[in-house]
């Protein structure tokens, strides 16, 4: 496939080269193509891959698929074909800098001595300027809308295992001038193709019977929906396997180091030498991309949410408390709290202010007691990058290595058509959607 042929070829010549290894003595194993990471981009990746008739192996350091250490774990499980704001939005970088002495505000900027977070916000504030957001708006959206098609794809034979639901969401807010603002985006949202209701504050009450305290209204996006991530990811890495893929737990990828017939993969369960290779390790790719001679500006943004018992009157329907920077994801029999943005570094520690804030605002518009009883907290790392855009395709110079990575808090969202993508690059196909605006190498200047 691709740089090494189509697939058939290249299975011939893999089985051939493992024959060879094995009558030298060889230990080292060789594949088709190997995805490096667990999460739903590589899920999905491998699942793409493995249903195009490609040999794949797909690595987990872990030793489960999306495990709670990951990005994805448990997050708000969100599909947002109506969010084409980027992250780099005009006005992000000034609230950062204000709510860095607040630990609980919503995007938490930890002071530290990084160069890579300098390189970072230098980056973040070059992008976030009203002519970037206004370029990167229809790129999202055109991602977004590709990857919801694909998600009701699968979710048609599939989607109960994962709780599917394709029914919108909805965006409350307290304060009449947060609504009079909502308001402004939502209508900028539709220059892009994005269809978004504003709602009374009777219609939200209708949807929400539960809610209390005062509402000025909110915006509907109806082409959004949500899912429980873990349970996908975990359900799409075994369609991947059920179609010949590969699935290697607790197999860690350490380093990436080019050989003229490949790349050879360097784990913690042996050496792999692959055709090609899928770099799709969420926050952790920068370290494995630096290998190749390329410096990837991802920072792990850590992600928070708590998990409750859900309300018996709380509908099948997200509820954005846009005040507050508050999802409330139904899961079945659990309502899912979560959202804020802390750069922090590799500290993964949990700061009680920001799960605090979380539970207070569930509290004041839906009643949930701040101090009742938790199912579970976690937290974990979002590949975030500086202009709020993913980064899909060839290392330049090290073109046997795709990356798919740096998606935001878009993993899960974008997971389908980043596979479908990674799957048309891998075979020689010419991409379905441009690739410039997300190529690896955009950061080099």
């Amino acid at each position: 496939m691709g740089a090494a042929g189509g697939p058939g070829r290249v299975r011939r010549e893999a089985e051939r080269d493992k024959a060879e290894d094995v009558e030298e003595g060889a230990m080292t194993e060789r594949s088709e193509i190997v995805v490096v990471g667990g999460g739903p981009v590589g899920a999905c990746a491998a699942y793409f891959l493995a249903t195009g008739g490609a040999s794949v192996t797909l690595l987990e350091k872990e030793h489960e698929v999306c495990p709670p250490t990951s990005g994805a774990h448990a997050n708000c499980g969100l599909l947002v074909p109506g969010d084409v704001e980027p992250l780099a939005a005009p006005g992000a970088l000034g609230k950062g800098l204000r709510w860095m002495r607040d630990s609980s505000s919503p995007f938490y900027i930890a002071p530290r001595p990084s160069p890579d977070l300098v390189r970072w916000l230098w980056l973040f504030r070059a992008a976030a300027t009203s002519a970037r957001a206004s370029a990167a708006a229809p790129v999202l959206r055109a991602l977004h809308v590709a990857s919801a098609a694909l998600h009701d794809e699968l979710a048609r034979d599939h989607g109960e295992r994962w709780l599917f639901h394709h029914d919108g969401i909805v965006q409350a807010y307290e304060a009449p001038e947060a609504m009079a603002q909502a308001c402004e985006e939502a209508e900028v949202a539709r220059s892009f193709g994005v269809r978004a209701d504003v709602l009374a504050e009777s219609d939200v009450r209708e949807r929400f019977p539960g809610m209390r305290g005062a509402v000025a209204g909110g915006i509907f996006f109806p082409e959004d929906g949500h899912l429980d991530p873990m349970l996908f990811t975990r359900e799409i890495a075994g369609l991947a396997a059920a179609a010949g893929a590969d699935v290697r737990r607790g197999a860690e990828a350490i380093a990436l180091e080019p050989e003229a017939d490949g790349v050879r993969v360097v784990t913690t369960r042996g050496d792999i030498v692959a055709g090609q290779v899928v770099l799709a390790a969420g926050a952790w790719t920068p370290a494995l991309s630096r290998g190749l001679g390329l410096r990837l500006p991802i920072e792990p943004a850590k992600g928070y949410s708590v998990d409750v018992e859900r309300p018996a009157d709380f509908p099948e329907l997200p509820l954005y408390l846009g005040d507050a920077h508050c999802v409330l994801t139904p899961l079945g029999d659990a309502l899912r709290l979560g959202s804020t943005l802390e750069l922090s570094g590799w500290d993964m520690t949990i700061r009680r202010k920001r799960v605090e804030r979380l539970r207070r605002a569930g509290e004041r518009v839906m009643g949930i007691p701040a101090d009742g009883p938790v199912r579970q907290i976690w937290r974990g790392p979002r590949p975030v990058t500086p202009d709020g855009l993913p980064v899909i395709g060839r290392v330049p110079g090290r073109e046997r290595v795709i990356v798919a990575s740096g998606h935001c808090m878009l993993g899960l969202s974008l997971g389908p058509v980043t596979g479908r993508l990674v799957a048309e690059l891998a075979g020689g196909a010419r991409p379905s959607l441009d690739l410039a605006p997300l190529s690896p190498s955009r950061f080099r200047s």
